[in-house]
């Protein structure tokens, strides 16, 4: 990670683009919540007894409102303060950095809902079991990976780091062929609106790439790739317009596999 200024005043363009953030996830979290919680209603693939409390908070609480939460608590930390301590610099890196543990979880979580395209309740689902595995296994090195970079670089071991980005970057090149080869080997298997969901996950994965290497550059770059101290261009186009693209993608994915709106007769046959 870049070295934190003990002393540093936030510059004025920060707190505008911190502004913009608030805006922007805050629209974000609202447009989820609404989606997510028409799809939980209609198709409710949940072992528990459908309710719209539980409705609410699976939706209010759903990765990709997680990920806003984060950012407009971010965004708030940096209008807050501008002159931040040492503790604030160091809890805003690391909201901004596991931010893309949220995304990487909502697109296993989408790829599952893929195979359970036009399908309601537990079970249902196209894919045979050692692929559903596959699609809830990698979110533990994402995650794991994740806080080895951050801790490492935040207590200055690199042993930790270097682990932590190597497992880190592993992982995603395992996603990008798992996508891949979902598209090829399923697409007979899916219906229409289950296969164009995997084209658009498969669809973010370059904004991914451009979001990782920032993260990564954040830890092993110059100080113009810190995500709080460094060049708040970079910040904007390799992360904030990143996450944006990844966001609409993944709202779109989610759509083509479970229109929210009704469109036709769901089967509803669970599935142990």
């Amino acid at each position: 990670m870049a070295k934190l200024q003990s002393v540093f005043t936030i510059p004025r363009e920060r707190r505008y683009i911190a502004i913009a953030e608030i805006v922007i996830f805050s629209v974000i979290q609202t447009v989820q919540f609404i989606m997510k919680f028409m799809q939980e209603w209609r198709y409710w693939h949940h072992n528990k007894r459908k309710s719209y409390a539980r409705c609410f908070l699976y939706s209010w609480f759903g990765l990709l409102g997680i990920l806003a939460q984060l950012r407009i608590a971010g965004s708030a930390m940096v209008i807050a303060n501008s002159r931040p301590g040492q503790s604030l610099l160091i809890a805003e890196s690391v909201l901004q950095s596991v931010g893309l543990s949220p995304l990487l979880f909502e697109v296993s979580l989408v790829l599952l809902r893929s195979g359970q395209s036009g399908r309601s309740g537990p079970g249902n689902s196209r894919y045979p079991k050692h692929i559903r595995i596959l699609l809830h296994a990698f979110r533990f090195p994402v995650i794991i990976s994740i806080i080895l970079v951050v801790v490492g670089g935040i207590i200055g071991i690199r042993a930790c780091r270097d682990t932590g980005a190597a497992v880190f970057v592993a992982t995603f090149a395992f996603v990008c062929s798992l996508i891949g080869w979902l598209a090829v080997r399923f697409r007979p298997v899916l219906p229409a609106g289950g296969y164009h969901c995997v084209l658009v996950v498969l669809m973010t994965l370059p904004f991914f790439a451009v979001r990782i290497a920032y993260f990564l550059l954040g830890h092993y770059g110059s100080q113009k790739f810190s995500p709080v101290t460094g060049s708040r261009g970079v910040m904007v186009g390799m992360s904030l317009v990143m996450e944006i693209f990844i966001v609409i993608l993944l709202l779109l994915a989610r759509a083509v596999a479970e229109p929210f709106l009704p469109a036709g007769e769901i089967e509803n046959d669970s599935v142990a």
